[in-house]
């Protein structure tokens, strides 16, 4: 971990993620600021594969002092963190998001980092976390950004996949109302949604998919 470098570093994400030894938690966490961007990258991605909870503060500083970089290599590593918030799955990270996700963005940047964080409230919602389905519900009713909006609209549906029969009454109803929505980009990614869940086994949303239809 401390020596290898490029492609190298990267392939041995997998291999901690099976491991998941506590060792690997002080170099991780040292790593996550190192001078290195790719490095910081690295280590974000092996937080989440090693699950580990108490990486979220630390993941939670460094995303913030990370808003302050440009470039590529910056966004690889923001993405990188947002991404392992999510596969930690702790709700800590919905108060964390929420500010943000509730603000319009300003521009290209701040809309691509809310697309994450919305992907990243998906994965902990999947994960069955109450706090992170609460927050999609609300962002899905939100007037404001439609794209976002629609976004928050799918990840409704992802959260369900493999659990199509549990998906709660108040998400389906709030996925069929948005296919009536007036934005087409809002209606069409519910009309979406409701297929994905039909098409994974969903009983209640085939039904409502072919009234849709």
């Amino acid at each position: 971990m401390t020596s290898a470098s490029g492609k190298n570093l990267f392939e041995i994400i997998p291999r901690i993620g099976v491991l998941r030894d506590p060792r690997f938690s002080e170099p991780l966490t040292a790593l996550l600021t190192h001078k290195d961007l790719k490095r910081r990258e690295f280590a974000a991605f092996a937080m989440g594969a090693m699950g580990d909870r108490r990486f979220l503060e630390p993941l939670k500083k460094v995303f913030t002092e990370t808003l302050a970089l440009k470039g590529s290599r910056a966004e690889d590593l923001q993405v990188a963190i947002v991404e392992a918030i999510g596969a930690l799955g702790d709700d800590g990270a919905v108060e964390f998001f929420m500010p943000t996700l509730r603000t319009p963005p300003r521009n290209r940047q701040e809309r691509q980092i809310r697309r994450w964080m919305l992907e990243a409230l998906g994965a902990i919602a999947q994960q069955g976390s109450q706090a992170s389905l609460a927050a999609l519900l609300e962002l899905a009713g939100q007037r404001q950004v439609p794209d976002l909006r629609a976004q928050a609209i799918m990840e409704l549906s992802v959260a369900y996949w493999h659990r199509p029969n549990k998906i709660p009454a108040r998400v389906l109803d709030r996925i069929c109302e948005s296919t009536r929505d007036q934005d087409s980009v809002i209606s069409e990614s519910a009309i979406a949604a409701l297929r994905s869940l039909a098409d994974v086994g969903c009983r209640r949303a085939e039904t409502m998919f072919a009234e849709e239809k």
